[in-house]
């Protein structure tokens, strides 16, 4: 009886592979591994990786979770430095003595201080406009959209159009 052969997923999977394969995905993913290092990784082609991720939705979710992991660390280390923190500082000297030489570490506890543009981010991404220093021009510009007042053109349009700005006004119809 003649089939198709298995991709490299369904070979994962039948020998028994697959959960240790997609958990590396994810923990690679959440450190910031490219794609072409983790097909290296696993010793398939950055081509190969891509079908399979296409094909296996698990496979894709393994990748969407280390992203989403990596993403939560990045928050956690933006609202540690938004908050400030306490921190400490090792210094070690080595001393020549009569007796030879000494090792003396000393050490020292540390403050590092809230970040002002932390803070700002945090709060415009997680509680809105109320925290932009530009509300006042959001807001403007939702009226003007709100009213179809608002053009908008394509700042690359020109390159492509022959010399030609596009630019779109929306009609008041």
């Amino acid at each position: 009886m003649k089939g198709k052969m298995p991709d490299t997923y369904e070979r994962w999977e039948r020998s028994g592979h697959l959960e240790s394969k997609l958990k590396a995905i994810a923990e690679m993913t959440s450190k910031r591994a490219t794609q072409k290092e983790i097909a290296e990784y696993l010793g398939i082609t950055q081509k190969t990786i891509i079908k399979l991720r296409k094909k296996h939705p698990r496979l894709e979710a393994a990748f969407q979770y280390g992203d989403e992991e990596l993403r939560k660390s990045l928050e956690d280390a933006m609202l540690k430095k938004a908050l400030g923190f306490e921190y400490e500082e090792t210094v070690s000297v080595i001393e020549e003595t009569k007796r030879g030489t000494k090792k003396k570490v000393t050490k020292y506890k540390k403050q590092a201080l809230p970040d002002y543009s932390s803070i700002k981010y945090l709060l415009i991404t997680k509680f809105g406009i109320d925290f932009n220093d530009k509300k006042a021009e959001i807001e403007l510009m939702e009226k003007r959209i709100e009213n179809n007042e608002e053009i908008w053109s394509d700042e690359n349009s020109f390159k492509k159009n022959n010399g030609t700005k596009w630019i779109w006004k929306q009609s008041k119809e």
